[in-house]
């Protein structure tokens, strides 16, 4: 019989602690007297209930011994050492990221992000990386700022929507 393990117990654990949290803070939410009966505790509560379920679920499986199959292997190496030089350059994309924001939009900030961490993972073709990288910043703004009403700063790209509005 295989033993209990021990990693699918931690995510048990962590999920039911996530779900306990999400459930024993939402009533501190803050619900204007004009909601209705969808307020904003609503998919809190959701979560929450859904988080603790996966967890009694997923728990009384790796009891019973159900747990899933150990890993067979990866494309990775696991003698191979950390590309510390790729780890530093990926938070120095995030944190300039952070700080171009304001200065120069979100969608810029984020296509530098994005085609950065490309070429640093190994990424070759520039021109791909470049146009892949502003489509996806510029789709990802739009559908924030647009469809979702949220406020992102949009640099240049701000000037030019008003223009076309």
């Amino acid at each position: 019989m295989r033993t209990r393990p021990s990693g699918e117990l931690l995510l048990v654990a962590l999920l039911a602690g996530l779900g306990a949290y999400t459930l024993a803070t939402t009533p501190s939410i803050m619900v204007p007297p004009m909601a209705e009966n969808a307020g904003p505790r609503l998919f809190p509560y959701l979560i929450g209930g859904l988080l603790v379920g996966v967890a009694v679920l997923l728990g009384a499986q790796v009891l019973r011994g159900k747990a899933a199959p150990p890993e067979e292997g990866e494309d990775v190496d696991p003698d191979g050492r950390t590309d510390w030089r790729a780890v530093v350059l990926l938070i120095v994309l995030f944190a300039a990221h952070a700080v171009l924001i304001e200065p120069i939009g979100w969608p810029l900030a984020a296509a530098l992000l994005f085609s950065g961490a490309a070429v640093v993972l190994g990424a070759r073709k520039w021109w791909l990386i470049v146009v892949s990288a502003l489509v996806l910043a510029v789709g990802l703004w739009a559908v924030f700022v647009f469809g979702l009403g949220a406020y992102l700063p949009g640099g240049p790209l701000q000037g030019l929507v008003h223009g076309l509005a």
